[in-house]
């Protein structure tokens, strides 16, 4: 029998069975694995099964070659990651949907989504997005988000955005790697990632719990000091004297040499900075010193973890009650 014929009539024969017969048949080679998955038969007769007879909620079709995904509307989590999915017009009442990588454009049915994954969509035109709770639109064309500041999580990194005025409700805002520089209206953001953007000015930023400066030019910390975690990590910071009542701070690669307003700090990192006396430093639980000009640990005992590699320290006698010791 001509091959070609053969492979229609296995078709053919295929969408009047069950998927468990078909499941079935897939494992009798790879051949009719193929065969059955590489058809647009496949799209249309499988998904239609599933969707009518067993009714999933949560399906993960990444890195298929689906594109018609109009039977779908019903799931609460669905993941086409990677498809080749255009179309998204039926799928507005999904909970969590993860179009990430694909050429999706027009989101405007997608409005009532909980979560939505856009990361490096062809999306540009947000405006209807404002109600999702959770919105990734890394590595997008994305300039205007000004409907967008009821989000909960909102990732905007790696974006063209510059104005974020209308973010100030954020609760956890990614703008690492854009050009924007005024954050005025970001003072009451939980969660903030600044890394990598123009931001000099951080003096109303100082309500926030968790933030990221690092790689910036910023200078002036002085407003930070309730901060609970704080990323500073290569910026042009060398007066720390307010940061006292950081839980978490991270100096690593900047020009601070006087850490001595720090001793409260349960995790410090102060890799690669000017430091030479950690005198104040012996109730740190977490303290990084490496690569440093650091001699002396004598009071840092207490240390739970102490990193002090690439030290000129020599004696080590006084850490003997250091839970982890690098040196």
């Amino acid at each position: 029998m001509n091959p070609l014929i053969f492979d229609d009539l296995f078709i053919t024969i295929c969408e009047f069975l069950t998927i468990k017969n078909i499941i079935g048949y897939e494992l009798i080679s790879k051949f009719h694995t193929k065969l059955i998955r590489n058809t647009p038969w496949f799209q249309e007769v499988i998904l239609k099964k599933i969707m009518i007879n067993y009714h999933f909620k949560n399906i993960n079709l990444s890195y298929t070659n689906i594109s018609d995904v109009s039977a779908l509307g019903n799931c609460h989590t669905l993941n086409l990651r990677g498809t080749e999915v255009i179309d998204v017009s039926a799928l507005g009442n999904c909970h969590t949907l993860n179009l990430r990588g694909t050429k999706v454009i027009d989101v405007s049915a997608l409005g009532n989504c909980h979560t939505l994954n856009l990361r490096g969509t062809k999306v540009i035109d947000v405006s209807v997005l404002g109600n999702c709770h959770t919105l990734n639109l890394r590595y997008t064309n994305v300039t205007d988000v000004s409907a967008l500041g009821n989000c909960h999580t909102l990732d905007l990194s790696i974006t063209f955005v510059i104005d974020v005025s209308a973010l100030g409700n954020c609760h956890i805002l990614n703008l690492a790697g854009t050009n924007v520089s005024d954050v005025s209206a970001l003072g009451n953001c939980h969660t903030l990632n600044l890394s990598d953007t123009k931001v000099i000015d951080v003096s109303a930023l100082g309500n926030c719990h968790t933030l990221d400066l690092s790689c910036t030019n910023v200078s002036d910390v002085s407003a930070l000091g309730n901060c609970h975690t704080l990323n500073l990590y290569n910026t042009n910071v060398t007066d720390v004297s307010q940061l006292g009542k950081c839980h978490s701070l991270n100096l690593s690669y900047t020009n601070v040499s006087d850490v001595s307003a720090l001793g409260n700090c349960h995790i410090l990192n102060l890799a690669g900075t000017n430091v030479s006396d950690v005198s104040q430093l012996g109730n740190c639980h977490t303290l990084n010193l490496s690569h440093t000009n650091v001699s002396d640990v004598s009071v840092l005992g207490n240390c739970h973890t102490l990193d002090l590699s690439s030290t000129k320290v020599s004696d080590v006698s006084a850490l003997g009650n250091c839970h982890t010791l690098l040196y």
